[in-house]
């Protein structure tokens, strides 16, 4: 099993700063995969993280598939000392991990210590995700075909939570907000939620008016992994029925610094809110 190495991914200084209280550490939850690039990238946002707040002792914690775990991560910060945790979990979206699964695997571990956690909130539509996503489009889609030429398939995880779907739309419509509207917008989904990633594309490719002469396919993903490699699949399946068609497909978010300048908005944000409910 990969396991990312502990001495990339935790600062061992005392706690400090950032409005983070005194003996309060911050733990970095990554959703966890087999993929080691992913897995680095993980622990990359967390390195990055830990560098903004050189003050506060920051680790990271998986929640599934690999070490180390969410109880190795807040064993590390109560060695170092801390009583209070802020747990950021690196999640997209507010659905079962966020809701459930997160809670619970933090449940255990922090009582058996007598640790107080605060979980944030997830990346959501956070403006430094939204320009990320808008950069990592620009990055990849020339502007030599007009918007009503081009359609946009936003790409989710897929979730089994109805309000996944309304989030994914959402935090579409705020990459949107600067330029001109593509032709079609649509959403498609890889797992548990409905269309599917091949269902949206055979939609924006349909042949009728408005002559969609470009598609571009964006995964709304932080990370390498098994997803997006499916996405790629489906996309080259797409690119063989309609040859006729551009295809263009995003890169993921990647271990950018605005993940980490979100990732601490959102700590920040649960400390305030702890603060004015005393």
């Amino acid at each position: 099993m990969y396991a990312v190495p502990a001495s990339r991914i935790a600062t061992e200084s005392p706690p400090a700063g950032r409005g983070f209280p005194p003996r309060c550490g911050l733990l970095v939850v990554g959703h966890g995969t087999a993929d080691e690039v992913g897995a680095a990238e993980t622990a990359r946002v967390a390195a990055l993280v830990a560098a903004a707040l050189p003050g506060v002792p920051v680790t990271l914690g998986f929640l599934e598939v690999i070490g180390p775990t969410i109880g190795d991560g807040l064993a590390h910060l109560a060695a170092r000392g801390c009583h209070e945790v802020v747990a950021t979990p690196l999640l997209l979206f507010e659905a079962g991990h966020a809701k459930r699964d997160v809670p619970e695997a933090i449940a255990g571990p922090a009582a058996a210590r007598g640790m107080t956690v605060r979980l944030a909130g997830p990346l959501g539509c956070h403006p430094a995700i939204v320009r990320l996503s808008v950069a990592r489009r620009q990055a990849a889609v020339p502007d030599d075909v007009p918007a009503e030429r081009t359609a946009l398939v936003m790409v989710g995880r897929g979730s089994s939570d109805p309000s996944a779907p309304g989030q994914l739309d959402a935090f579409t419509a705020a990459t949107l907000d600067a330029g001109p509207a593509p032709a079609r917008r649509l959403l498609g989904f890889v797992a548990a939620a409905r269309p599917t990633v091949a269902e949206a594309l055979a939609a924006a490719a349909d042949p009728s008016p408005p002559g969609v002469r470009r598609i571009v396919v964006q995964p709304h993903l932080l990370f390498r992994g098994h997803v997006e490699e499916q996405v790629t699949a489906v996309v080259a399946a797409a690119r063989s029925a309609r040859p006729d068609v551009e295809w263009l497909q995003v890169p993921r978010l990647g271990p950018d610094p605005a993940v980490a300048e979100a990732l601490i908005d959102r700590a920040s944000e649960a400390i305030g809110a702890t603060a004015e409910s005393v």
